[in-house]
């Protein structure tokens, strides 16, 4: 009996280590590191996971117990192959995932991951060598009772990491219960209007080649003035949208979650609106979970949350642990988002309404069923859609298809904008509405991975009664931190021609915070001297900002 309980100890040590790491550990890790970009918090995800853990260490055991019944040297073998799984598996997870592709919903070219199948294949090759050595050198049996004791002490190591991620990252605190609702979206006002339009990751070298190809575009955008020589602030979006409303740089200088906070509570660009008696509407899926100060914002419900299945939001978690801990060419079975926890987010509360989503489809599908309603109370609405962000799954006309382009997206983002501005034209408020159609940040159509040429934002803009027989280009060299100057402009009923200083022909150098995405506080200045889509007349300042 003595012995049976100590060879059973290593299988147990071995079952709990592998249930902590990967329904525990993991999880919650990527939760702490990524918290922001979930609708759940702590005490949502920690019964799952302990729920999870348990079955996978229960099950492990149960089959360790079993296989210890059959054969002695079996067992042995069945826990030094665990031990390597074990190993792999945390070498895996924890080291190996620094040139993972992005999970922003992009489609994957696998083929371009050909290093890192390498890698993975050489890791398991090499552990497996390792332990049969080792076995060869000390015996089977040795092996098999170290096992427990090694996957315990990675899992002290894990445990200790854990918890200092939940302290640092602030993991614990529950978060504030709010939805984005679609609340006002077609509510416009008989008196004036400003709509800040955001189509995700339109390039504006792509788009003037798109426009070139669709006369029908220029009619749909004959009263705007296309500013086709305009710089972002950013390649991407996280930092790109605050930075619409605040003029203010983020280079690291606190959380950027406070940051955020802080451009949503105080920028004075909404207290200007308030003051002029603007009903506000921010819809916008990044923003909306930050502080019970988004409440200012009419669409904004504050509720209770709850997951609405426990079965798919588990497979869902799964996945994610997954997508880093498997053997690579495993890994592409579990692509997901974290924008796929949205679904499963259950509010019994407000039947009354309806969640905004920035999926171009669901905007589409709900621009076509709602009629614009009218108010007399001035109205700012910022609506923030998907774009011609990938994956690409519409076609010009809205179909769903499976393998779009770039192009298509842009097309499909069109079709969206011309039925919108249609809406406008039939309800009446068309004319008294000032509209910015912009996107945060360009587009590398070359290389969809690359951080590099998203400088190059689109802008189009049209003032309020302001009309004319065809689209106005204008090349002057604008950037968005002129767009606060802008704003205030087009509220005072300045024409869309008329709200930046700063005319064609003129010389200028435009700031852009360049990093990549895998190193989100690791920024470098440039500036562009010269034409906002030529990477050749931007330069380094040498200027790196770093945590």
């Amino acid at each position: 009996m003595k012995e049976s309980k100590l060879r059973l100890r290593s299988a147990g040590l071995l079952s709990v280590a592998a249930g902590f790491m990967l329904f525990l550990y993991a999880p919650l890790e990527i939760y702490f590191n990524n918290k922001y970009e979930f609708w759940f918090d702590f005490y949502d995800l920690i019964p799952l996971c302990l729920l999870m853990f348990a079955v996978f260490t229960g099950v492990s055991f149960l089959l360790a117990f079993i296989v210890s019944k059959i054969n002695t040297r079996l067992y042995h073998g069945f826990l030094t192959v665990y031990l390597i799984a074990f190993l792999c598996t945390y070498i895996q997870g924890n080291f190996m995932i620094g040139n993972l592709p992005h999970l922003d919903g992009s489609t994957v070219d696998w083929a371009q991951y050909s290093g890192l199948r390498i890698g993975s294949v050489a890791l398991w090759v090499a552990v497996t060598v390792l332990v049969i050595l080792t076995v060869k050198k000390l015996s089977l049996t040795k092996v098999a009772d170290a096992a427990g004791a090694v996957s315990g002490l990675i899992s002290l190591v894990l445990l200790v990491t854990l918890v200092t991620l939940g302290f640092t990252k602030q993991g614990l605190e529950h978060k504030f219960s709010m939805i984005n609702t679609t609340y006002g979206e077609l509510e416009m006002s008989t008196d004036q209007n400003l709509v800040l339009l955001v189509l995700d990751t339109v390039d504006g070298d792509i788009m003037s080649q798109v426009i070139e190809h669709h006369p029908e575009y220029k009619e749909t955008l004959s009263d705007f003035t296309y500013y086709n020589n305009t710089m972002s602030a950013y390649p991407f979006t996280a930092y790109s949208v605050p930075y619409l409303f605040s003029g203010e740089w983020y280079e690291d200088q606190e959380e950027f979650i406070e940051y955020a906070k802080r451009v949503y509570r105080e920028a004075p660009f909404f207290d200007d609106l308030e003051a002029r008696g603007y009903r506000m509407g921010m819809y916008e899926e990044e923003a909306y979970r930050l502080e019970e100060s988004m409440l200012r914002f009419e669409n904004m419900i504050d509720t209770t949350p709850t997951i609405s299945s426990i079965a798919q939001f588990m497979k869902l978690e799964i996945k994610l642990v997954g997508f880093k801990y498997m053997p690579f060419d495993l890994k592409r079975f579990c692509l997901t988002i974290p924008a796929e926890f949205n679904s499963l987010e259950k509010t019994d509360d407000i039947s009354d309404y309806e969640l905004f989503s920035s999926d171009n489809q669901a905007f589409y599908t709900y621009l076509k069923k709602t009629p614009v309603t009218l108010t007399d109370d001035k109205c700012f609405r910022f609506i923030h859609l998907v774009g011609a962000h990938s994956p690409w799954h519409q076609d010009a006309q809205m179909n769903e298809i499976e393998n779009g382009t770039y192009e298509q997206s842009i097309e499909a983002s069109m079709t969206i904008v011309a039925t919108y501005l249609q809406k406008l034209k039939d309800s009446g408020v068309y004319d008294n509405t000032a509209i910015m159609i912009l996107s945060d940040h360009g587009y590398n159509i070359e290389d969809d991975d690359s951080s590099e040429k998203r400088q190059h934002p689109i802008l189009f803009v049209k003032g309020v009664g302001e009309h004319y027989d065809e689209l106005q280009i204008s090349s002057a060299p604008i950037s968005q931190s002129d767009y606060l100057e802008a704003y205030t402009r087009l509220l005072d009923g300045k024409q869309g021609d008329a709200i930046f200083d700063y005319k064609e022909g003129d010389a200028r150098e435009r700031r852009f915070l360049f990093y990549d995405y895998d190193e989100p506080t690791h920024f470098y200045e440039y500036m562009q001297t010269g034409y906002a889509g030529d990477v050749d007349t931007m330069y380094f300042t040498g200027v790196e900002i770093t945590p």
